[in-house]
């Protein structure tokens, strides 16, 4: 029963105690090596799959999206929305300007009757 027991630990880690290795892709290089070594393909395959491969290796520039319609809609919305606000703070402002415009006038008013 015991040797079920250690049997189950070694199949659930194979590498025991320690962590597995990091996973690290092989170099172009490693891949054209092991191509060289494959047997039972044609030439004519082999010499299609270098091409790819080395294909992979040029640097590539990095494909820019282009600036998507949602993204129009939301900023639209946004600047909408920004114009309302300005507009009716406006108001409120040029509203509360005037009404402490007339109440000072009130108070002049009220001033002079007092003098006379």
């Amino acid at each position: 029963m015991a040797d079920i027991d250690e049997t189950a630990e070694n199949v659930a880690n194979p590498f025991g105690d320690e962590d597995p290795p990091e996973f690290v892709p092989p170099t172009p290089e490693q891949l054209l090596a092991v191509l060289d070594q494959l047997k039972g393909i044609s030439d004519e395959d082999r010499e299609q799959l270098r091409q790819e491969l080395l294909m992979g290796q040029q640097p590539q520039e990095p494909v820019q999206p282009p600036l998507s319609t949602e993204f129009f809609v939301l900023m639209s919305m946004f600047i909408i929305l920004f114009i309302g606000f300005v507009f009716f703070g406006y108001k409120l402002y040029k509203s509360l300007k005037e009404k402490e415009r007339k109440r000072d006038e009130k108070k002049k008013l009220r001033q002079q009757k007092k003098k006379k």
